[in-house]
């Protein structure tokens, strides 16, 4: 006997967390400590096609506010914070491990590109950063509506001189925790 096909159901998250700074992993080898903590804010619609699986696009927001710390890494000519606020636009794939609690565990990854949309870079005359390639990969749990989540964010950058030319490519690798809620 064929049982019915299960419909899709839409969803959206909206969710706000918080990134670690991490070390800046340069592409001539270099690590740098540089503090690229930022506050997120991250809105994903997708569909829920069973117990299993969602799939969705996400777009975000990520503050980078802090020290940037980059002076005779790179360059003796940087801004002294970040000021740098990027918008992530990504896939996002989430597999469920149902069960009969209400508390229900998922694995996440996320996988997509940044925009830069502001910068100290650029407004002090220090040339533009530029986004790049865009992955988180975690864990979490749903609670009824409410979602919690921690995992590892990855993300690149490009500097850019006023001349156009590439100072720096680089890589940040950094802890993310979050939280949210699914309509």
């Amino acid at each position: 006997r064929n049982k019915p096909a299960r419909s899709i159901d839409h969803q959206v998250e909206v969710s706000a967390g918080y990134i670690t700074a991490g070390k800046l992993r340069i592409r001539d080898g270099n690590k740098v400590q540089t503090n690229l903590s930022r506050p997120t804010l991250e809105v994903v619609y997708g569909a829920r096609f069973s117990d299993f699986l969602f799939a969705g696009l996400g777009v975000g927001l990520q503050y980078a506010y802090g020290d940037c710390n980059l002076l005779n890494a790179v360059t003796d000519k940087v801004p002294e914070s970040w000021g740098t606020l990027s918008i992530p636009i990504y896939a996002n794939i989430k597999a469920y491990i149902p069960n009969k609690s209400v508390v229900t565990p998922y694995l996440c990854i996320g996988i997509g590109g940044s925009v830069v949309a502001l910068s100290n870079f650029s407004r002090e005359g220090y040339g533009s950063l530029r986004g790049g390639l865009f992955m988180k990969f975690g864990a979490g749990m749903t609670i009824s509506r409410f979602n919690f989540g921690l995992g590892m964010n990855s993300q690149s950058i490009k500097w850019l001189n006023n001349e156009g030319a590439t100072n720096m490519r680089a890589g940040n690798n950094a802890f993310y925790i979050e939280a949210g809620v699914m309509f």
